[in-house]
């Protein structure tokens, strides 16, 4: 079967991952331009969340390749909602405001979790939500995708909360540019290389799981949870290397934003590190 392949099976998740974000940052950024409003985006997106929820399903109960992929992009419909959510600035947290000035330590990560714990919550909800309903299912690949992107999404906040000095991005949706002012890009965090241990051992382990798997839904599962995992990583070390993802998905930005120059962008990023080298500061965006 074609889409069995390996090789297939890894484009396919890497065109997945770069067209679902893509679409989601066009649609978030449409409500800064004045076209569609948040309310008219969480709609559209609460729909597609709940196919996201019956492809899960549909999924789980499939031992087939096809299932495998329904439970995969199932999972990452569900993923879009919370995302559109969060970038339009309608689910973050109860602190809507910059970081206060001279917050260090424990107080600054109160404040930064304040900032974004409504948001954090609501995945935790879901995931216990979507773990009731398919921890029993044939196929739980659908729920493994959530889980992985929810555990690389905590990944990389850490990551940006304690140190990522190339993290700044044009691609960060105004609603929530003020999460900016909660993170540092003075230094790399310590703890990125131990991060960066633990994804790599989970990419070996699934790259394993898949050479081995004696089912064809097994290895399409395996495949994509692998792929996903090294795109993770890429994103990781694009925190922290003097590289920019906004080519990617320049066709989804603004056009104000997407026309400006790589210098304008350097300048960005070199005015954001000096400002990080006080206490009140050091800012990179959310990533996706």
């Amino acid at each position: 079967m074609a889409f069995s392949h390996p090789l297939v099976v890894v484009l396919v998740a890497i065109g997945v991952w770069w067209l679902s974000t893509g679409l989601v940052l066009a649609m978030v950024n449409r409500t800064e331009r004045g076209g569609w409003r948040a309310r008219q985006v969480l709609p559209v997106m609460t729909l597609a969340g709940g196919l996201g929820v019956a492809l899960m399903v549909f999924g789980g109960a499939e031992r087939t390749a096809l299932g495998s992929y329904a439970g995969f992009f199932g999972a990452l419909l569900v993923w879009a909602w919370h995302e559109a959510a969060f970038l339009t600035g309608a689910l973050t947290g109860r602190r809507t405001g910059e970081c206060p000035p001279g917050l260090t330590g424990l107080k600054r990560f109160r404040a930064a979790f304040e900032a974004v714990c409504d948001h954090e919550i609501a995945i935790l909800v879901t995931a216990l939500a979507l773990y009731l309903v398919l921890h029993g299912a044939e196929n739980r690949f659908g729920l493994a995708t959530f889980g992985l992107l929810w555990g690389m999404r905590i990944s990389a906040k850490l990551l940006i909360f304690l140190g990522a000095p190339h993290a700044v991005s044009e691609l960060m949706p105004r609603p929530v540019s003020h999460l900016k002012s909660y993170f540092k890009t003075d230094r790399v965090a310590p703890i990125f290389p131990l991060l960066m241990a633990a994804a790599a051992g989970l990419f070996v382990v699934l790259v394993v799981a898949a050479a081995s798997a004696s089912e064809v839904h097994s290895l399409v599962g395996h495949i994509l949870l692998a792929s996903f995992m090294a795109l993770a990583i890429l994103e990781h070390l694009i925190l922290v290397l003097p590289v920019s993802d906004t080519a990617l998905w320049r066709w989804a930005m603004p056009r104000g934003k997407a026309e400006r120059t790589p210098a304008v962008l350097a300048s960005a990023r070199e005015t954001q590190a000096q400002t990080a080298a006080v206490p009140v500061a050091g800012v990179t965006p959310e990533r996706l």
